[in-house]
């Protein structure tokens, strides 16, 4: 029982702090962390159907077919029918939109690299395998 109040009690400042850091690396993007969570899933498929979109994001496909309506009318994505079947329709990214996942990426990094900067060596090197520890656990779980 000791860890499962260890866990409720780190959970909230672990949120804080994340939620700092998100703002620190995202600071100046000018999309919401669900339009980039999209965008970024749409980069990783290529291009996917609205209801794979909906369930790599774990949200209902009413919010996925918003928040893809939200990004046509930005030009950062497209719709068209697919290939092989007419009535499914696919989302891609159009090339602004890939324009802007490469300029974004290119801030966070310089984001992660100013956060970095105030840390000592070792502070580092303990934040990254945290993390890399983090998202090797947390795999196991979902």
């Amino acid at each position: 029982m000791e860890r499962i109040e260890r866990l409720v009690r780190i959970y909230p400042q672990l949120m804080t702090g994340m939620g700092r850091l998100r703002t620190l690396v995202h600071e100046g993007m000018d999309l919401t962390y669900n339009q980039y969570k999209t965008l970024l899933t749409i980069a990783d498929r290529r291009e996917c159907s609205l209801g794979d979109l909906g369930r790599e994001l774990d949200v209902a496909m009413s919010s996925a077919s918003q928040m893809v309506d939200r990004l046509v009318n930005q030009g950062l994505v497209h719709r068209a029918q697919a290939a092989g079947n007419r009535r499914q329709v696919v989302i891609g990214l159009t090339p602004q939109g890939e324009a802007l996942i490469a300029e974004l990426e290119r801030n966070i990094l310089e984001g992660y690299r100013r956060v970095l900067e105030g840390l000592s060596e070792r502070e580092q090197e303990e934040l990254v395998r945290s993390f890399e520890n983090i998202a090797r656990i947390l795999g196991k779980i979902a």
